[in-house]
């Protein structure tokens, strides 16, 4: 018998046997294990020792708990945090966004400096900028330049 029919035959053991053992999530994978074990116990049985039914019923059964076993481990090793914690975790990259981005501007005045931040750190249109600063549109587009000349020249 070719492996494709000893599949078809054995399907509804292998569900079987995932049902029963209240397997609800990741069904189509252990569905696979369950098969792989079909094909190892194929292989393995010694028609000598009994009933091939019987020993793939528990081949398969002992393979997908084996393979339960090790899910159950990987979970409690592994860490799923919280909503508050990525929220955490988003203030401080934040701050490492704005240490980073300052790194490479540190040879520029304070107020080109600024001028850096507001623009690529916060988002600021060169307007938004001048009106939050009280500085008329030229100056703030001067210190544009400026910044920009300086970081271009390092290059």
């Amino acid at each position: 018998m070719d492996f494709e029919q000893l599949a078809a035959e054995y399907s509804n053991m292998i569900h079987s046997i995932i049902h029963s053992l209240h397997i609800y999530k990741n069904q189509d994978d252990f569905y696979q294990i369950g098969l792989i074990a079909l094909w190892d116990a194929s292989k393995n049985f010694d028609e000598q020792k009994g009933k091939f039914s019987t020993y793939a019923y528990s081949f398969i059964k002992g393979r997908i708990l084996t393979a339960l076993k090790n899910e159950k481990r990987h979970d409690d090793h592994s860490f799923y945090p919280d909503e508050e914690y990525w929220n955490l975790l988003n203030c401080d990259t934040r701050l490492l966004e704005k240490e980073m981005l300052l790194s490479y501007f540190h040879h520029l005045t304070e107020r080109e400096e600024k001028w850096v931040l507001q623009r690529f750190y916060y988002g600021l249109s060169n307007r938004e900028i001048a009106e939050m600063e009280k500085m008329h549109l030229t100056t703030v587009r001067s210190c544009e330049r400026r910044a920009m000349q300086k970081v271009v020249a390092l290059n």
